[in-house]
């Protein structure tokens, strides 16, 4: 069974499509592993199973089908994009259902090529989210079942996210929702506490937590779940979204931005 895989330009035009995300997330190094009695330990990057688009097209040709083929209870959610050769439909799928589907072609149509994009996008715990500059292993900074149960009662959009690099920049927000950029919500200049800015891949700026240290950028106001996912996509999975306390117009408030999620020695700066 052969799929065309697609290159990073074929892949950026999918960045946009929202939709729902089954995530997972692959557990670190077994309990048991050895470290050197002279290296501290180091907080393991997280493994964020992927999630692809599948093209649909006979005899996959609607979710219903695809959900038919690998008994979903659930249909995915039906995507558009446009490439090449026009316009396609595309369903989104973990990479736990993209499995399931490969093993029903490989045994109803192995000799038919499909389309699937791999995504990779920064991690989003389903609960609570950690807050930069915080050790969530310590007992003061760990949330009481009062204060998770109330969390999740509150709205969770509209939300700030502090963008400290290319994100702050409303020509790219404009393109990444595909919105003129005057209909976006204004960046705000913010200040972000707790966190630091270092230098990954030589290039690349990494929020790292930093007590008593701030950050200067912006704060946009995330409407919706899909532009949120967008925003995931565009960072990858070497980033995770936490959440943050930020001075937006002179008052604190409680946002959410993206931290490293690798480890210290990989970062310079």
């Amino acid at each position: 069974m052969d799929y065309l895989e697609l290159d990073d330009a074929a892949t950026q035009a999918f960045e946009e499509l929202g939709g729902d995300f089954d995530l997972p997330h692959i557990p670190s190094k077994p309990f048991g592993s050895t470290n050197s009695s002279t290296t501290p330990p180091k907080r393991p990057r997280r493994r964020v199973e992927a999630s692809h688009l599948f093209r649909l097209e006979h005899p996959l040709s609607t979710p219903r089908d695809v959900a038919n083929a690998i008994s979903l209870s659930r249909v995915p959610r039906l995507e558009h994009g446009v490439g090449e050769d026009g316009e396609a439909s595309f369903c989104r799928l973990s990479q736990s259902l993209m499995n399931a589907l490969d093993a029903w072609i490989e045994k109803h149509c192995p000799n038919q090529k499909f389309t699937k994009i791999r995504i990779g996008l920064a991690h989003k715990d389903s609960g609570v989210l950690p807050l930069l500059g915080r050790d969530p292993t310590l007992p003061q900074h760990r949330p009481t079942l009062a204060a998770r149960a109330s969390e999740r009662r509150l709205p969770e959009f509209p939300v700030h996210y502090f963008f400290y690099g290319t994100l702050a920049d409303p020509e790219r927000l404009s393109r990444l929702f595909g919105i003129p950029a005057d209909e976006l919500p204004a960046l705000r200049p913010t200040i972000l506490l707790g966190g630091r800015i270092r230098i990954w891949a030589g290039r690349y700026k990494a929020l790292v937590d930093e007590p008593g240290s701030v950050v200067a950028g912006f704060a946009f106001s995330c409407g919706s779940v899909d532009r949120e996912d967008a925003l995931r996509v565009y960072e990858g999975d070497a980033y995770e979204v936490v959440a943050a306390r930020l001075v937006v117009d002179g008052k604190e408030v409680v946002g959410r931005t993206f931290r490293f999620a690798g480890f210290d020695d990989e970062l310079g700066g």
